[in-house]
């Protein structure tokens, strides 16, 4: 288990001892966030006019409002991810199958082009026989 670090963060004119297992560089940015929160909310129209408990209420609805949307952008930044993921799939395979057919269409020229010099060879063969015939 992790010892625990101690970071001492400015919270709303605060400060607090805070303690956790992250690093006090990310325990002091999720109090910046926090900070950043609280000025939010207290421009909303009416704020100040509220009571305490309430305006701590309104405080953690925005802050749970904020993981809620950057979690929902996760799932759709993943779904994004898994859909790419599966057409690099889909152009990998037919990258392969092309290949595959491209190099199946070589050897058929090859083989053709083999069967072109014997033709070509057994041409040469008769047009020698014929001129032959045709001097005798």
């Amino acid at each position: 288990m992790k010892k625990p670090n101690l970071t001492e963060v400015l919270i709303d004119g605060k400060i607090y001892s805070v303690s956790g297992e992250e690093n006090a560089e990310y325990i002091q940015k999720v109090a910046q966030f926090v900070n950043e929160k609280i000025q939010e909310v207290r421009t909303l129209p009416g704020f100040k006019r509220l009571d305490e408990e309430y305006q701590t209420l309104l405080l953690n609805l925005n802050l749970a409002d904020a993981y809620f949307k950057e979690k929902e952008e996760v799932t759709r930044l993943a779904e994004a991810a898994e859909e790419k993921e599966r057409e690099l799939y889909a152009v990998k395979h037919d990258m392969v199958s092309t290949q595959m057919k491209l190099e199946a269409a070589l050897k058929q020229q090859e083989k053709l082009g083999e069967r072109m010099e014997e033709w070509k060879k057994k041409y040469e063969e008769l047009k020698a026989e014929t001129n032959g015939r045709h001097k005798a």
